[in-house]
């Protein structure tokens, strides 16, 4: 069947929301121990977004979506819009555009138009070579594009769902669209920015405070009850399992492709870092080489813990240093001490938090990921980091 382009333009208003999805196999035992075992070699992606439209677009729509229906379309992906930088004339074979952090693969389409909305003067090209200031062409161009065309890679896919028109007259109609990529996910997992603590990476981000975030301690419990007796439970771990939720607000796509290189490296729930719980666990008095006095919490009462033995201890002048803390003991009802595994050579006056530091994995092989804008602005993205038995993990 012959496949059409995707040419109606989303309705920005409530953006557009890109989910990744991985798939991984969790064993894990009564102990907490895990063995995460992925099951696919890039994530499914799909795109959910509304469309308003009217006129001969609408029934350019309806005519496509009656002949199509569930079969492929060459989608645009919208988030990686690039714009032509200057005029390219007939017959030209080179774009020149930035391709930085955008999906343009070689043997793929893309789609240049001179303007958003028109349908008329648009191209579906087939690309040869792409460097980062410009895609190369199999075939050239047969007409001309001025300076800030819009270029897009286009992908296929198709319709996980049948669009439920809204109609507001016999003109005007609403829809909300959900396509998913039929495609390989392909993306690079280069993560070499972030440092390594203990043969892991770790998350360095702050998450975004504008709403409140949600946290929670899991036990593996296990409840017997014979509905005779009184019910007996079973921690059989013994040990909490750190769920803290996270929240990014990215401004440009620099850290938009930073982050989801991050994703692609934690591939779902199969691998794992270093995350901070994003508190001041401990108000430090005073620093002596490898011994810290910080106010009392009651930490020498549980004593330490998988989870609740590394920290990450923040100063100042933005710098971290990460440590695992190997003996604490009460000097008085108000101090506790904190024996490191190595000296910290700093002032008590230069620090400025100090936080527990947990080895996690995503709760969940699904992200969502908002775009406000086209990823050269705004994005939302919000996932769950779950801690696990950073002993029992191999490097």
């Amino acid at each position: 069947m012959k496949k059409f382009l995707w040419q109606v333009e989303p309705d920005w208003t409530n953006g557009i929301t890109e989910i990744l999805e991985w798939k991984t196999d969790i064993l894990q035992s009564y102990s907490g121990a895990e063995q995460r075992i992925a099951r696919r070699l890039s994530p499914r992606r799909t795109f959910e977004f509304s469309i308003l439209i009217n006129g001969n677009e609408r029934t350019r729509f309806e005519n496509r979506l009656a002949y199509v229906g569930g079969n492929s379309w060459y989608f645009p992906i919208f988030t990686d819009v690039t714009y032509l930088e200057k005029d390219v004339d007939l017959n030209a074979t080179v774009l020149p555009c930035s391709t930085l952090g955008r999906d343009f693969v070689v043997g793929n389409k893309v789609l240049i138009k001179s303007e958003i909305n028109n349908c008329n003067q648009s191209a579906l090209l087939e690309v040869a070579a792409v460097n980062d200031y410009s895609i190369t062409l199999v075939n050239p161009i047969k007409t001309r594009f001025n300076a800030g065309a819009c270029i897009y890679p286009v992908r296929l896919a198709v319709l996980t769902d049948v669009p439920e028109l809204t109609r507001y007259n016999d003109d005007l109609l609403s829809a909300q669209i959900r396509f998913r990529i039929s495609e390989h996910n392909a993306f690079s997992n280069d993560i070499s920015y972030l440092p390594v603590y203990r043969h892991f990476p770790v998350l360095t981000t702050h998450p975004d405070w504008s709403e409140s975030l949600k946290g929670r301690y899991e036990r593996f419990l296990i409840e017997l009850d014979n509905n005779s007796s009184i019910p007996t439970r079973l921690d059989t771990a013994r040990l909490p399992f750190f769920v803290q939720e996270f929240r990014w607000f990215v401004t440009e796509r620099n850290e938009q492709v930073e982050l989801r290189k991050l994703f692609y490296y934690l591939n779902g729930c199969q691998k794992c870092i270093w995350v901070s719980s994003q508190s001041t666990d401990f108000n430090v008095i005073s620093v002596d080489g490898r011994v810290i006095d910080v106010e009392s919490v009651g930490f020498n009462e549980i004593g330490l813990i998988p989870g609740r033995k590394d920290v990450v201890i923040t100063l100042c002048n933005g710098d971290a240093i990460y440590r695992r803390i190997e003996k604490v003991a009460a000097i008085s009802d108000e101090i506790e001490r904190l024996l490191l595994n190595d000296s910290i050579n700093v002032n008590a006056a230069d620090i400025l938090s100090v936080s527990f530091l947990t080895l996690c994995r995503l709760d969940n092989d699904s992200v969502n990921w908002e775009h406000v804008t086209d990823a050269d602005g705004l994005a939302n993205i919000t996932c769950s980091f779950r801690g696990i038995r950073d002993e029992l993990e191999s490097i």
